[in-house]
């Protein structure tokens, strides 16, 4: 997801990374086979509230860095 769809969909809707939420998450489903038999996904659903941080290590740094975001 960080490395393949995130870029792609920071492209297509013209939005720097600093410009996401937070917190934030995306349920994908399994789509169809490709031609070589690898799964695909399909995007269910972008939720921006009612998220908790997963693992609970990364709660620790959320703080940190709502802190710097709001430095000028």
């Amino acid at each position: 997801m960080e490395k393949a769809w995130l870029p792609e969909l920071l492209r297509a809707l013209e939005l720097d990374v600093r410009e996401l939420p937070f917190l934030w998450d995306a349920d994908f489903y399994f789509g169809p086979l490709n031609d070589f038999g690898e799964n695909t996904y399909v995007l269910g659903e972008i939720n921006v509230s009612s998220v908790y941080p997963f693992p609970d290590a990364a709660l620790q740094p959320l703080p940190e860095a709502v802190r710097e975001s709001l430095q000028p």
